[in-house]
């Protein structure tokens, strides 16, 4: 996908990977630029406008808490600036395993809360809507286990099972919104954080993590992006490092064939 003229909304913190990303987007001169983000960071804001001052960029403070009612209600008046979606990136994380029902929520409720409202200005059978991409980001812990981070891991591997099902001809046909998603490795803004391992003995090596080689934030940001320029629907990425390769998930259960035969009458 060519980046330049698009409109793009980044819902996610304005800070590591989504500020370093939102850095490389106004790069590809991108027409304009939402970022929804639960933190105001007028700094940021302004070093990305002066990277490209022909990109419009504008800023609304984003509850992950909101009901999808509510998140409906928001959407009307981002749509009001931005006119139509092209490109849609969901960039939220929280990795608290001690605050279960926030580490669920901002890493797969909250998606799927927001996919549901922006799909109606996407899906190319509505009004406003000219189809496009949604891009979840998830982490290698969407992909394998963490022995650690239980609950994180658990929510990213949601974002994967809703990016795949999502991803499906029977949506993506009507729709013409692609929907892939981004596994991260983890950055060194990742895991410097202070954090806690969702059992007491997972914590020795939680603490050994703050020391670990991990790649780069504006590495990974400049994979993520390369993956939305090459990306189509249905896809899964790994970005980790240098490493930027499409992962193909297994299929363990297939319908029968009187199952198969049921469905298509």
């Amino acid at each position: 996908m060519d980046l330049e003229g698009k409109h793009v909304v980044y819902v996610a913190d304005c800070g590591g990977i989504a500020y370093e990303t939102c850095k490389v987007l106004v790069t590809k001169k991108i027409a304009k630029l939402a970022m929804l983000h639960s933190v105001e960071n007028p700094q940021a804001i302004a070093q990305l406008q002066a990277l490209n001052p022909k990109t419009q960029i504008f800023f609304w403070k984003f509850d992950f808490t909101m009901s999808r009612e509510e998140m409906q209600r928001y959407f009307e008046d981002v749509m009001m600036q931005m006119d139509y979606i092209d490109i849609m990136v969901n960039g939220s994380t929280l990795c608290k395993e001690q605050d279960i029902e926030a580490t669920i929520n901002i890493n797969l409720t909250a998606p799927i809360n927001i996919i549901s409202c922006a799909m109606a200005y996407m899906d190319k059978n509505k009004e406003a809507g000219r189809g496009g991409m949604i891009v979840n980001i998830s982490s290698v812990t969407g992909l394998d286990p963490s022995p650690v981070f239980c609950v994180y891991s658990a929510a990213k591997f949601g974002v994967i099972g809703f990016t795949r099902s999502l991803a499906h001809p029977i949506y993506y046909e009507k729709t013409g919104v692609a929907v892939m998603a981004i596994c991260c490795g983890p950055t060194k803004t990742f895991v410097r954080h202070t954090m806690k391992a969702f059992l007491e003995y997972g914590q020795e090596y939680v603490d050994k993590l703050k020391g670990a080689p991990c790649q780069e934030t504006a590495v990974c940001a400049r994979n993520i992006v390369r993956a939305i320029e090459m990306g189509s629907n249905g896809q899964i990425w790994l970005a980790d490092n240098e490493r930027l390769d499409i992962v193909k998930p297994q299929l363990y259960w297939k319908m029968s064939a009187e199952l198969v035969e049921y469905m298509e009458r």
